[in-house]
């Protein structure tokens, strides 16, 4: 089993390596990654106080949310109704922000984590953390969010 484990983990650095090794990416602009930082954190207090005119200034017309696997995805008019609808959050928050700029496209990645109620019927408590990916586009001189890939666990984040 550790020798499985040990050809993924190598076969999945040559792959990042190999897929590396004809780009050279670095850090656009610290003032860019800042800015991203900065609008991750608005994105945030938008999502907790349900602002809704923040958020369509800070969400792409085609973003989407999705599961790490591929296995579920919510386009944005349905992700808004459960902001609005059908989700009670009582606690939601993001840390270890980082934000990776790259020409016109960035990735930020942070940990998060929230707890609340949902549900349309009936309510059901839940607490989730994870890790996400947000990628954001930068049209003209505005970023926009286009989609979030998340992990979901239940539960507090153990340390």
């Amino acid at each position: 089993m550790i020798k499985a484990n040990s050809a993924v983990v190598l076969l999945a650095l040559a792959v990042v390596l190999g897929a590396a090794k004809g780009t050279v990416v670095a850090p656009d602009n610290p003032s860019q990654e800042n800015e991203l930082n900065q609008l991750t954190h608005e994105w945030i207090d938008a999502i907790n106080t349900k602002d809704r005119a923040k958020l369509d200034r800070l969400m792409a017309p085609d973003f989407f949310l999705s599961g790490w696997d591929g296995s579920w995805r919510v386009e944005r008019a349905r992700w808004l109704d459960n902001v609005f609808h059908v989700i009670d959050i009582q606690d939601y928050f993001h840390s270890g922000i980082s934000a990776q700029v790259y020409g016109d496209v960035a990735a930020v990645t942070s940990n998060w984590y929230w707890r609340g109620v949902r549900g349309t019927n009936e309510k059901k408590a839940f607490e989730e953390h994870g890790y996400c990916v947000d990628v954001w586009r930068r049209d003209g001189k505005e970023w926009r969010v286009v989609s979030r890939t998340t992990v979901i666990l239940p539960g507090k984040e153990s340390k």
